[in-house]
């Protein structure tokens, strides 16, 4: 059997990254009870962490599975009349990429400015897609290539799910490019996951997210006046947070302890990778010591990287044990990534409860500050409850032995998950 380009790929970034010292421990980040108070502004401490201020006016539709999320897409770039930028970890050949290659191309023909960014490590278009793109007038270009004079940055990827038409719409979320996407998560091999479409000024800070990755990869500053001409669609008050790699302040990191800080009553977090580190554990316990319902959807046996589940799971005792409810996800395969604090606001987007997330990765959430979108995301998180089984402390320390070296032997490589 052929392995696949794209993990052939992955296995590159890991074991170069290994191999050069490049990816090691995470920066030191002291966890501080006192990094934010109980019932804090939660939005103003949030442009602290994510750097930009929350704006009102946005329209936010909440999109589940490939079966809603790539025709509200591809509806989305049929319309598109000046530009359409892309940014995606994932893009590999098959009918879902046959049939965006396709959409792209023919607004390209037609006069629309078509960028693209797409991670090297997961970008496998096949020769085919990519010459329809190139003679369409796309202008396709990967993130971070394999390159000996950047091989000290291998590690550091864009794990962004970014679409923006025309400087008016965007979506993020977690999904990628892949037909292993496509559907409504009814087979195993597929992935459960969520995205949203984003109307109002808000997209004009996801614009400018696209525009610093645009210009990291090498290519030209975007300053043109219509890519940031949003105008007010709604009126759901939003946040982006916006994370790039290498400092001890990483939004992603800041934005998750800042949130769980806050919390007053509930947090109810699901996420595909978790590999937590120390003040991630210390925040989610010192929440449940205080009275806060802390809930966490994880994957189950049914995950596409054993070892980081089996790396995760070596911290599930600490949190049982100090009253956090942990399930794991019974279903298709997990990808989601999302959160809703105190039922009060949601957070979605790229972001895993891991280190890959919090100190290597580009990563892109969106706070929604309403109570009626995070009423609904807690709709979708009981139904994804109710496809997942609940792990029990008494149950968990009695599991097979062979887990339990499993855990320890994958465990050793957790500041690269």
């Amino acid at each position: 059997m052929r392995a696949h380009p794209q993990a052939l790929r992955v296995a590159v970034v890991v074991l170069l990254g290994l191999a050069a010292g490049c990816a090691p421990e995470p920066l030191k980040y002291r966890y501080q009870p006192r990094l934010t108070s109980p019932g804090a502004d939660i939005r103003n401490t949030l442009s602290i962490a994510s750097g930009f201020q929350a704006v009102g006016g946005n329209k936010i539709t909440l999109l589940l599975n490939g079966e809603q999320a790539f025709p509200a897409m591809l509806d989305a770039i049929s319309s598109a009349t000046s530009s359409i930028h892309l940014e995606n970890n994932i893009f590999r050949n098959g009918e879902v990429a046959r049939r965006f290659v396709e959409a792209l191309a023919e607004r390209a023909r037609s006069g629309v400015k078509v960028r693209m960014l797409i991670d090297w490590a997961g970008a496998s278009l096949g020769s085919a897609n990519e010459k329809v793109l190139k003679d369409a007038g796309v202008v396709f270009v990967t993130f971070r290539p394999l390159r000996l004079s950047q091989i000290n940055k291998i590690h550091l990827r864009t794990h962004r799910k970014l679409l923006i038409v025309d400087g008016k719409m965007a979506f993020m979320g977690g999904v990628c490019f892949d037909d292993a996407w496509d559907g409504d998560a009814t087979l195993p091999d597929h992935w459960r996951d969520e995205l949203l479409r984003i109307q109002g000024p808000v997209v004009e800070h996801i614009q400018v997210a696209f525009v610093r990755a645009w210009v990291e990869a090498g290519q030209e500053l975007l300053t043109a006046r219509t890519l940031y001409s949003s105008e007010a669609a709604g009126d759901v008050v939003c946040q982006l947070m916006d994370s790039t790699p290498g400092s001890r302040e990483n939004p992603a990191r800041l934005s998750f302890l800042v949130s769980v800080a806050a919390a007053r009553k509930s947090i109810d977090a699901t996420t595909a990778y978790f590999v937590p580190d120390h003040p991630t554990r210390e925040a989610m316990k010192e929440a449940a010591h205080r009275g806060v319902r802390v809930r966490l959807i994880l994957a189950g046996r049914n995950t596409d990287i054993e070892s980081v589940r089996y790396a995760g799971r070596i911290s599930y005792k600490e949190l049982l044990e100090a009253g956090i409810e942990i399930y794991e996800y019974g279903g298709a395969q997990l990808h989601t990534k999302t959160m809703v604090v105190d039922g009060a606001w949601a957070s979605m987007g790229s972001t895993n409860l891991d280190r890959r997330s919090f100190a290597y990765n580009r990563e892109a959430n969106l706070n929604i500050f309403d109570e009626a979108f995070a009423t609904e995301m807690e709709k979708v998180f009981e139904t994804d409850l109710a496809r997942s089984k609940r792990v029990i402390l008494e149950e968990w320390v009695k599991r097979p032995f062979h887990e339990k070296v499993l855990e320890r032997i994958y465990g050793i490589f957790r500041p690269q998950y």
